[in-house]
């Protein structure tokens, strides 16, 4: 039997599977939970700061995908053994390596092993000293990858859905006066995209949030917040820049924020490259944004505290780092999904 941990040759099959959903055991929310009692007053979790509260979610997101990646691997492991016995019991499901037929690996494929190892090997070790370790590598790989293809087919089937219970992100309150926006005003449906524009993970998904927006863009109102990683330098510099351009209204600002992300990951700007104004003016010219006023305002102190104010502002909201999404006030979980598909199932109806 192997109900447990899924331990195959050193593989925890789990991993290979992924994570998909913690819940709160008998319903009910997290915030009204009594956490801890001082000097006679109890706390719930609605008392605590928000950046407390975005970690305690952040710790059972972890703790929801881990459940979901065991409970996904049972779930494929009782169905691959409900397919050679409908009769068999949950308690007496056979091991992976019995349920999933793979071939033994050849000579030709242990020796390739081998040859690619050689030199990491100590010098004139023989074929036949490491065949029966390469062996075992060779069997838990093909497993794997039996086993990964088994658990698509069955999620391509819908044999069977994860059905636990998300956490809910706290609500945070978000000040977003001064920044971008752009979509209907008065939206009942909020989307907030917090980056950097150094950022190489945010560099990454802004093709996909500017698409998400092309196609969705009746159905929310999107602020952009520009968080700057490291402010004394070119990163700094840029978020100054989003709030000088941001100055000349909001079609300014976007036209900033675009040609920013698509320079920087053009020209492989880093977050150790330093203070430069330089940068923001030709970006300013290349977006056809007035230059003299981007001149005359990135060094301002009013631009300084925008980007001081900023990053004081989302730390106490929960943002820990970048890009960090928030829709309606709650912060967007991203774990295996796309920022599209989120976003397509969280937008409430608008009225029209």
């Amino acid at each position: 039997m192997n109900t447990g941990a899924g331990i195959v040759g050193g593989l925890v099959v789990g991993a290979i599977i992924g994570y998909g959903a913690a819940s709160l055991k008998g319903g009910g929310k997290f915030e009204d939970i009594t956490l801890f009692e001082l000097d006679g007053t109890k706390y719930k979790e609605a008392d605590l700061p928000a950046d407390i509260r975005s970690n305690l979610y952040d710790i059972r997101a972890e703790a929801f995908d881990r459940q979901n990646a065991l409970i996904n691997q049972f779930a494929l492991q009782f169905g691959l053994a409900k397919d050679k016995d409908k009769n068999v019991k949950a308690d007496s499901i056979p091991a992976f390596d019995v349920l999933v037929e793979t071939p033994a690996p050849t000579d030709q494929e242990i020796m390739q092993v081998y040859e690619a190892n050689k030199a990491r090997l100590p010098e004139n070790t023989p074929m036949d000293q490491v065949k029966p370790e390469i062996e075992r590598y060779l069997k838990t790989q093909k497993l794997t990858d039996a086993v990964r293809a088994k658990n698509q087919e069955f999620v391509a089937k819908k044999r069977f859905v994860l059905l636990a219970p998300e956490p809910t992100s706290p609500k945070v309150n978000l000040v977003l006066d001064g920044y971008g926006a752009r979509g209907p005003a008065g939206s009942p449906n909020v989307v907030v995209e917090v980056a950097d524009y150094l950022c190489p993970n945010c560099q990454a998904v802004a093709p996909e949030v500017e698409s998400t927006y092309k196609e969705l863009g009746d159905k929310f109102r999107f602020f952009a917040v520009p968080f700057s990683l490291q402010p004394a330098g070119l990163s700094g510099t840029l978020a100054r820049g989003a709030f000088c351009a941001r100055q000349q209204g909001d079609d300014a600002f976007w036209k900033y924020h675009e040609k920013t992300f698509a320079t920087a990951k053009e020209k492989g700007w880093k977050l150790s490259d330093p203070d430069s104004k330089d940068f923001v003016v030709a970006l300013a010219a290349e977006a056809g944004i007035d230059q003299a006023k981007m001149d005359a305002c990135v060094n301002s102190p009013e631009a300084a505290n925008f980007v001081k104010n900023t990053n004081d502002n989302m730390r106490k909201s929960g943002v820990t780092g970048t890009p960090s999404f928030f829709m309606n006030n709650r912060r967007m979980s991203l774990a295996n999904k796309s920022f599209k598909d989120v976003v397509k199932a969280t937008v409430q109806p608008t009225s029209h």
